[in-house]
């Protein structure tokens, strides 16, 4: 369960920066990455960019749950990062998905996209570029290297959403949680998006 965890403890023991910079603040607010933070429902997602669970979860279920549910303004989609020890570059693509979201929703939608749509490409030698400069405009794509020259606080961000996770009792991915009344179901599996509609729209009926 803490495998994750431990990759982050011993990035920051080589001198990675502990505090938590504004942008980690953020995070751990739980901003929603699509839909609005005035949804009724609010799905909270930890994520592994190499975890093939992961892909069939965000590609078969989250691109529906997206643009019927997010969309329309009935669910806040949080996407945590949560990158395993046992994926040589899931650490890496985290930093990528975090700059793309210090850019904006839509630049870190694109990204999302083709990190999970390409995972068989990139995950073989870990060569990321390629695969998102396809995804951004050339001046997203600038902007996104200078923002992963902050390598500190793109990890900084990433061991805090671990954190919470392992508080949270997160010991695989995807692990998500559904909040909607004040109450809060927890689910590590990748779900069938029939399924999760089947929640979304019992909650939203009561």
């Amino acid at each position: 369960m803490q495998s994750a965890l431990r990759l982050w403890i011993v990035l920051f023991i080589l001198g990675a920066v502990f505090e938590l910079s504004g942008f980690a603040r953020a995070q751990e607010s739980g901003a929603c990455v699509r839909g609005k933070a005035t949804a009724p429902i609010k799905l909270e997602v930890f994520s592994d960019f190499q975890c093939p669970a992961c892909r069939a979860f965000y590609l078969q279920t989250m691109q529906s749950v997206f643009k019927d549910y997010a969309d329309t303004g009935k669910v806040c989609v949080v996407y945590r990062s949560f990158p395993l020890e046992t994926h040589a570059y899931a650490a890496k693509a985290a930093r990528y998905g975090l700059a793309a979201l210090r850019l904006g929703t839509q630049q870190w939608n694109r990204v999302a996209d083709a990190l999970f749509s390409q995972q068989d490409v990139w995950s073989e030698n870990g060569d990321l570029e390629p695969v998102i400069s396809k995804a951004l405009t050339k001046a997203d794509m600038d902007a996104l290297r200078k923002q992963l020259q902050n390598a500190p606080s793109l990890d900084s961000a990433i061991y805090e959403d671990i954190k919470i996770g392992v508080a949270r009792d997160v010991g695989s991915t995807p692990t998500f949680f559904i909040t909607a009344g004040g109450k809060t179901e927890s689910i590590a599996a990748a779900l069938t998006y029939s399924a999760l509609k089947g929640r979304f729209d019992a909650l939203l009926s009561k």
